[in-house]
């Protein structure tokens, strides 16, 4: 016990350390370049009205399902181009079903919703028959993952909505976009708001970290160029180079309150053209 009790303390120090200041003293600290009436301190309020669109009269309608009202919103306009075929859906975290239910209805009816999750008791939300699968297994699990995929994929849509632990979110990441989501799919994480609350983050960067590095790999391709390398049809122009996997598939970050939504798609240097 005593060891254990060790063992915790150790890590529950480097977390600590690692950690980013904002979540170990709760400050937000700003650049001196912000203009002080963009810092200023302002009231929010309470929302008075709940969103207006079909998924979320489809999440009213139903039970079981725990959503935050100002998701509703960025689900359609980030889902709404998939509903018109049959697509292939992974949301990790089943919890109590009810979200299986609500994609199923939301998407074409032919679609495959697959949903994963570590608690054994999930496989009873499977409607096998209506293409509503489960599968037992830790997200943070690669060969697990590549199951999944193997068995399923590869995925249109991939919503990790699980454990919310930053280290799940980032082997999950690592493990799908690649390999389980297909070119021109979208890659969206939700309840990111945890990567602010200590108690989620148990790896030495959080998500939210490894996305705003991803803004600058999606850049990858300028670095140490000139504009003129990139001209249509100049001679000095660059025909080939070697970029990161991600700098190549990944054709943007978004981000909204509590959501990261990475769209994939393959892409070729860029060109500009002087007329």
């Amino acid at each position: 016990m005593r060891k254990l009790l060790n063992k915790l303390l150790v890590k529950f120090g480097l977390l600590l350390t690692n950690a980013p200041g904002l979540l170990v003293d709760h400050s937000l600290k700003t650049s001196s370049s912000f203009p002080a009436k963009l810092t200023e301190r302002v009231k929010l309020e309470q929302a008075k009205n709940i969103p207006d669109n079909e998924l979320f009269k489809i999440f009213l309608a139903g039970s079981n399902i725990h959503k935050w009202h100002h998701y509703f919103d960025i689900y359609t306009r980030y889902f709404e181009r998939f509903r018109d075929r049959p697509i292939t859906m992974l949301e990790i975290g089943v919890f109590r079903g009810g979200s299986l239910r609500m994609w199923k209805e939301y998407f074409h009816p032919d679609s495959t919703i697959v949903g994963i999750d570590i608690d054994k008791s999930c496989q009873a939300h499977e409607i096998a028959a209506q293409n509503v699968f489960v599968r037992i297994g830790s997200q943070a699990d690669p060969n697990f993952l590549a199951n999944v995929n193997g068995e399923f994929g590869p995925f249109d849509i991939i919503l990790d909505d699980g454990s919310h632990k930053t280290h799940h979110q980032i082997v999950s990441f690592a493990a799908l976009f690649r390999d389980a989501l297909k070119d021109g799919g979208c890659y969206m994480v939700e309840d990111v708001h945890s990567n602010y609350w200590l108690r989620h983050v148990d790896s030495p960067e959080t998500f939210i970290d490894l996305t705003k590095q991803m803004i600058d790999m999606m850049h990858e391709p300028y670095f140490d160029h000139k504009e003129i390398e990139f001209r249509h049809n100049h001679p000095e122009a660059i025909r080939e180079m070697e970029v990161s996997y991600l700098s190549a598939n990944l054709s943007s970050i978004a981000f909204h309150d509590s959501i990261v939504v990475l769209d994939k798609k393959k892409h070729h240097l860029p060109q500009n053209e002087l007329r």
